[in-house]
């Protein structure tokens, strides 16, 4: 089985400190024939509009050799194709980053974009205050998740749709775990949207190392994408250091096999390329 990693963050984003070149030799041990690097690009994040953003003309100026620098065909096993991305955080009712970020997008050869939700009612759900606020919070991200695939089209996957449970405290959920049925209406109108304009959704293998039980999105999420058509999924471990990259790709990509899935894609050019699994 051919396995890529198209979820990586380096030191472009805050977050990391991996250089980008460690990233790919990870790639190479790992046995991978593609790694897409997709750092963080947040626009206003709450508190800190600078915290997820990088100067796009240096990355491209610094990664092009080292993209160039790796095989043409993605198909080559030998040594890993190296694509670059980018992971745009989505935010509902807010015309002017879809602006901002179409511009963006428009000025510079991305390979693969990838669309999330880190903010909800302008807070990310990994801080504590988040899961103080009133009502049911999941509601809250899956709702917000709902309308931002709907007023977004600039991305090509939906990046990690129930990672929220990550972050769940005890006080909600003593084995970090939720039932699906209970937001199903709101992931039903996500899928369907995504069948609909032919957007991929990600499955990224991250749950796992957190200590989750399953990757995201939960198998019953996988499942159900299946039932309404969809058959475009990305595969993404979200490292951030090189002893993350390829991280239970090949066990997650038996996972899409057990559902019925017969193929995965990697975006190059912003055209996915479909690989057997």
């Amino acid at each position: 089985m051919k396995l890529a990693d198209t979820h990586t963050h380096t030191e472009f984003s805050s977050d990391s400190k991996a250089e980008p070149a460690s990233m790919l030799a990870a790639a190479k041990k790992a046995g991978l024939f593609a790694l897409c690097f997709t750092d963080h690009m947040d626009l206003d994040f709450p508190g800190d509009d600078t915290l997820f953003v990088f100067d796009t003309k240096k990355y491209f100026h610094e990664l092009l050799p080292l993209k160039e620098s790796t095989p043409v065909d993605t198909t080559d096993a030998s040594q890993p194709a190296l694509l670059l991305g980018i992971e745009l955080g989505l935010r509902p009712d807010r015309p002017d980053l879809r602006e901002r970020m179409n511009t963006l997008l428009a000025a510079h050869p991305f390979d693969f974009v990838i669309g999330s939700t880190h903010v909800v009612d302008e807070l990310d759900p990994y801080y504590k205050a988040y899961w103080e606020l009133p009502g049911d919070r999941l509601l809250r991200y899956f709702e917000d998740i709902r309308t931002n695939v709907a007023e977004h089209t600039c991305f090509d996957s939906l990046g990690h749709l129930d990672y929220i449970i990550r972050y769940i405290p005890d006080s909600v959920s003593l084995i970090k775990d939720y039932a699906v049925r209970d937001y199903m209406d709101l992931i039903d109108e996500t899928l369907r949207t995504l069948v609909s304009r032919g957007q991929a959704l990600e499955v990224n293998t991250a749950g796992l190392r957190k200590g989750l039980s399953f990757p995201h999105p939960k198998k019953e999420i996988l499942t159900r994408y299946k039932e309404l058509g969809g058959e475009l999924l990305t595969l993404g471990s979200d490292a951030h250091t090189p002893s993350d990259v390829g991280a239970d790709i090949k066990k997650t990509a038996e996972l899409l096999k057990s559902c019925g899935f017969k193929y995965y894609a990697v975006y190059k050019e912003r055209k996915p390329e479909m690989v057997v699994l």
